[in-house]
């Protein structure tokens, strides 16, 4: 058993789990496009995933996933809509785990595609960076730019492949 909690909510637990966050020390653009994955999370179009130190049930942050088979070449995929870490937590190592809580983050979402592998067709996650700090920390993980799959310029596609080779990528 892992020393942390990565776990799905439930549509009903949504209002009081963004209490527990505070999003002013982030960005504007970060507070706009949160305000968008809440109102996604609500009308049940995404699916958020806490993250929270089980020994001191401490929060540290939150994934938010959906499946897509058309946002990437049409392939299909569970697609990282945002994952966000608490600023305190950013760049810091989880002493529990040994590794930055992000990483504890790109972990759960490989365990849950690699679930999800077995009961629909996907092979790949994919996710677009909201910076490019943010890219090498993904490159760093596994991560493979697919340059010009963004709706613009600044949003290409990252993706990892769940499968050995993957012919339709390489």
């Amino acid at each position: 058993m892992h020393p942390y909690g990565l776990s799905p909510l439930d549509f009903s637990e949504l209002d009081n789990f963004f209490k527990e966050f505070d999003f002013s020390e982030d960005e504007a653009h970060t507070r706009e496009y949160l305000g968008m994955v809440q109102e996604s999370a609500y009308c049940q179009q995404i699916i958020i995933h806490e993250a929270s130190s089980i020994s001191d049930e401490d929060l540290f942050g939150f994934v938010a996933l959906s499946i897509t088979h058309e946002d990437v070449d049409n392939v299909p995929g569970l697609l990282v809509e945002f994952i966000y870490v608490k600023p305190k937590y950013r760049k810091k190592i989880a002493e529990f785990a040994d590794t930055q809580y992000s990483y504890i983050i790109l972990d759960y979402i490989i365990e849950v595609a690699l679930k999800l592998q077995k009961q629909v067709a996907i092979n790949h996650v994919y996710l677009v960076p909201v910076n490019e700090k943010v890219r090498a920390l993904y490159l760093d993980y596994g991560f493979v730019n697919i340059p010009s799959s963004g709706k613009n310029e600044n949003e290409d596609f990252m993706v990892f492949n769940l499968l050995d080779e993957d012919p339709v990528l390489m």
